[in-house]
């Protein structure tokens, strides 16, 4: 069996002998183009500077004779020409050790020749020079006897100089007749070779990839559901062995998917019945938010015919924009199951309006990626209803109450002033606590009050421009002494730019008023409190924050319903049933604001709050 491996390795065996055998023609002509153009510059080169440094050598003696005919004789001058006759030795010395070519040997004999003659012309020139009154002879001398032959042996320099020129030209003329030969060679080579690893290249690719397209097509067509394809088998490498293994597996998942499809029917129509038999309206959509599932009960909620709703969005079939908008709210955000989103809405049907508890729960798989949203829709028309019954008894009850205890809480004040007689210390102190109660359930009886009127919504906002600074001034009017006593820290962080924003003054100070009221209560002594108050997306935001023991995690959840408080709360207020709050949710609500809570358990609590810098609900009170 000739295997995938030996193809490939054979394959690329042939191509790395075209590349060698280029690279071993290439690197051999490479060397051959150097070879002479190495030996000619080392060689020539050295009596080439040899010719001109005898040529420079001889023009100083001359020079230096000069000066002696000039000025007379001088021993100095005389040194100065023994120092160029011994550099012109030894310059033609080198010129002897570099000779190359047949006529080197008689042109430098010549050369020595008649610099020997030129030595001894030299020598009777210092004889003249040292004869008294022999200077016009000396330069008679000079220009007619020895000026030739320095004239002569520099041409023999030159002519040195000219020849070994010429064999650097010539061994330049072949280097570039050896470049030229060597570069048309090597790019035909080149030129075959590239031809040859492209036709190799193409007759591999297409004996390994026929078999791989083939099965490629198989594949697909088996993806689609086709299970009874079968792979081509047409040689005995490793692709066919892939091809038997997968066969092997097709035949597997036909039967498996014969055996199964029946089952996987039943569990379908038995979801499928669940579903239907489940009192809450529930829609399914996919990845893409396109509807995959829905019950009855959801499609009469929605008002959505029966049919033709699978595969579209809830924007395209539910006929209420604004519920729809509502029910697609949060698609695309990247949530897991477990951070199910939980809503209150509203819908109106057959002019009565009903109540809607909406969960939304993302299904996602091992990687976080969604896979689908399931939206369920649970009637709290009842709850809601009961809860406005109860809203309803306790705003009657707290009315009626607070007529006799305005009754009660004026006898007291009589007694207390002493209007009916003289109180003894016993009775005084009763009578004290007998009002500090009534005060207490004054306020409780006002706080139901005032919730119920803003859960109506009876109870109007009055909007205006305020400022920061008045809003915290009137909040901390009543807790300054408080802060005072228990030596609390109060920061306060907001930038003097600040612009106005609009509110109710009177009930948003009693929100701040609020939340303070909780910082300082769970604030231990010569603790700290800070408020900020910045600008945040066009929202006027506040937060306050404590070093408090914290709240626990269950609890944030509730901390804002009616009646709740926290249990084992060290620092619990007496008399407080958990109503401040609640109020507070519901004011900051009919602002058009939220508020929120950030704790861990000893490391304190930031409450926050923001709204709106313009309200649309002034517009619309307004209107």
């Amino acid at each position: 069996m000739k295997s995938l491996s030996t193809k490939i390795g054979l394959g690329y065996f042939f191509i790395i002998c075209i590349n060698i055998a280029i690279a071993v023609f290439a690197i051999f002509h490479i060397h051959r183009l150097g070879s002479p153009v190495e030996r000619v510059l080392k060689e020539k080169y050295q009596n080439v500077s040899a010719a001109e440094n005898m040529a420079q050598a001889l023009d100083q003696q001359f020079i230096v004779q000069q000066a002696m005919v000039d000025e007379g004789f001088d021993s100095s001058l005389v040194i100065n020409f023994n120092t160029y006759k011994n550099e012109f030795y030894n310059w033609h010395q080198r010129a002897i050790a570099g000779i190359a070519l047949p006529s080197e040997p008689l042109l430098l004999d010549s050369i020595m020749t008649d610099f020997h003659r030129y030595l001894h012309q030299s020598d009777s020139l210092l004889v003249l020079l040292k004869t008294a009154d022999s200077r016009r002879s000396a330069k008679i001398y000079l220009s007619g006897t020895i000026s030739p032959e320095v004239k002569s042996l520099g041409m023999l320099c030159t002519h040195l100089k000219m020849v070994n020129e010429q064999a650097i030209s010539a061994a330049d003329q072949r280097a570039r007749q050896y470049s030229s030969q060597a570069t048309f060679i090597i790019i035909v080579i080149s030129v075959l070779a590239i031809l040859l690893s492209i036709f190799a290249s193409i007759r591999f690719t297409r004996t390994i990839l026929r078999p791989v397209r083939k099965t490629t097509e198989t594949v697909r067509m088996i993806g689609r559901g086709q299970l009874n394809q079968k792979i081509e088998i047409v040689s005995d490498d490793e692709i066919a062995e892939l091809g038997r293994e997968f066969n092997k597996m097709t035949s597997r998942l036909e039967a498996y998917q014969k055996m199964n499809i029946d089952r996987i029917l039943r569990e379908k129509k038995k979801s499928e019945a669940i579903v239907a038999g489940i009192p809450v309206s529930i829609i399914v959509t996919d990845e893409d938010n396109r509807l995959s599932l829905m019950n009855e009960l959801a499609m009469k909620v929605l008002d959505i015919p029966d049919g033709g709703w699978q595969g579209k969005t809830i924007r395209q079939v539910v006929p209420d924009q604004q519920l729809a908008n509502l029910l697609s709210a949060g698609e695309g955000e990247n949530e897991t199951s477990k951070d199910a989103q939980r809503s209150l809405i509203s819908i109106t049907k057959d002019e009565q309006e009903l109540h809607f508890f909406l969960r939304r729960i993302r299904i996602s798989d091992n990687g976080g990626q969604v896979l689908g949203v399931v939206t369920l829709l649970q009637d709290v028309t009842s709850f809601k209803n009961l809860d406005r019954l109860k809203s309803e008894f306790m705003a009657t009850i707290s009315h009626e109450i607070k007529t006799p205890l305005t009754s009660i809480n004026m006898v007291v004040d009589i007694l207390l002033k002493g209007v009916r007689g003289e109180l003894n210390d016993d009775q005084r102190d009763l009578l004290t606590d007998a009002k500090k109660d009534c005060q207490r359930l004054r306020g409780l009886v006002t706080d139901l009050l005032d919730l119920s009127k803003l859960e109506s919504g009876k109870n109007r906002m009055n909007f205006r421009p305020i400022k920061f600074d008045d809003l915290l001034d009137d909040a901390l009017q009543p807790l300054r002494l408080p802060i005072r006593e228990k030596q609390i820290e109060l920061n306060i962080h907001a930038d003097a730019s600040l612009p106005e924003f609009e509110a109710d003054v009177h009930h948003l100070s009693r929100v701040l008023t609020n939340l303070l009221e909780n910082a300082v209560q769970h604030t231990p002594v010569s603790g700290k409190i800070t408020v900020e108050a910045r600008i945040a997306e066009d929202q006027f935001r506040i937060c306050v924050a404590d070093n408090g023991p914290g709240i626990p995690e269950d609890a944030l959840d509730l901390i804002f319903d009616k009646f709740v408080q926290v249990k084992n709360f060290k620092d619990a207020a007496e008399g407080n049933i958990g109503l401040g709050l609640a109020i507070s949710k519901e004011i900051i609500r009919a602002h058009g604001g939220e508020v929120w809570v950030e704790s861990q358990v000893g490391q304190g609590s930031r409450f926050y709050f923001a709204i709106p810098l313009r309200h649309p609900i002034k517009e619309r009170q307004g209107a």
